[in-house]
């Protein structure tokens, strides 16, 4: 059995807020609590969006939350080679086909197939590539939730209209290149976990173990998130923080607010499980803030 190895990959585009730490700590723990390593790697394809001052600002949040990782920190941005080379080799398979339709032009829900009639022809120039998800395994045997069915995407776009490469085949790749064992990350990235998986499959490649939890939602009943502009955590009070994720998790004797990043983790990595989470969550797919 491979040596647990997992990772937290938050995108460069803005400061971390209490959803990006509450991300990043499960996926510490769960890999501290497996006596294995845990890595960062920087989401930073989208050249327009993605800035070196958010990702320093990243970096240096994490480390003043106490979440080193156990390697140099590693960038996708870095990586277009390998990802090239991914899509020539599903290409050579003839899975992949051009798409020139407009996400406006487009219904909600799975993609309908419009330009399916392109499957293993020539790329068309200022276009999005697309896969065929005909032989897609929608089962997710997850590590934190059980078994899960969810939705067929349809054919799902590998590489953008703008040339850059999408999401789902990135990620399989830098698992891949990684040696990721374990990824633990929001549920809401459930729906990508059998898209990712197909790309490693078609790829000749093993896919991690994948465990999801439950996201962090607003006042307003929306996810935090950056692009919500969702409020940044302080990082020279990271015990502020800790103890807000440890009441949603309806944590006991915890430490003091005031009290340093060391010990916040030393507390979580003694009394949080998948089965405190699920509690704390009742059943649900969010907790609220």
């Amino acid at each position: 059995m491979s040596a647990y190895r997992g990772r937290f990959a938050p995108s460069a585009t803005g400061p971390l807020h209490l959803g990006s730490i509450f991300a990043a700590l499960l996926s510490f723990l769960h890999a501290k609590q497996h006596h294995g390593q845990w890595l960062i790697r920087i989401d930073d394809l989208d050249e327009k969006r993605c800035k070196q001052s958010h990702t320093d600002e990243i970096l240096h949040c994490l480390s003043a939350f106490g979440l080193e990782p156990d390697g140099a920190v590693i960038y996708q941005s870095s990586r277009l080679t390998d990802y090239a080379d991914a899509l020539k080799t599903l290409e050579h398979q003839s899975i992949l086909y051009s798409c020139t339709c407009s996400r406006k032009s487009l219904p909600k829900g799975p993609y309908v197939g419009n330009c399916t009639h392109r499957l293993g022809k020539a790329f068309l120039t200022d276009a999005a590539i697309r896969i065929s998800t005909e032989k897609l395994n929608t089962h997710v045997n997850d590590l934190l939730l059980g078994p899960q069915i969810t939705d067929n995407p349809g054919d799902f776009i590998v590489k953008r209209k703008d040339g850059l490469f999408a999401y789902q085949l990135a990620c399989a790749v830098d698992e891949h290149i990684d040696s990721i064992t374990d990824v633990i990350r929001g549920v809401d990235l459930l729906e990508s976990t059998p898209m990712q998986c197909l790309v490693s499959e078609r790829l000749g490649l093993v896919s991690p173990n994948y465990g999801h939890f439950p996201i962090l939602i607003g006042s307003d009943g929306g996810k935090l998130s950056k692009q919500t502009s969702a409020t940044p955590v302080d990082w020279r009070i990271p015990g502020v923080a800790y103890s807000k994720l440890a009441n949603l998790l309806l944590l006991k004797n915890t430490p003091s607010d005031r009290d340093t990043a060391s010990i916040w983790l030393s507390f979580f990595q003694s009394v949080t499980t998948p089965a405190s989470i699920n509690a704390a969550a009742g059943g649900a797919n969010t907790l609220s803030v």
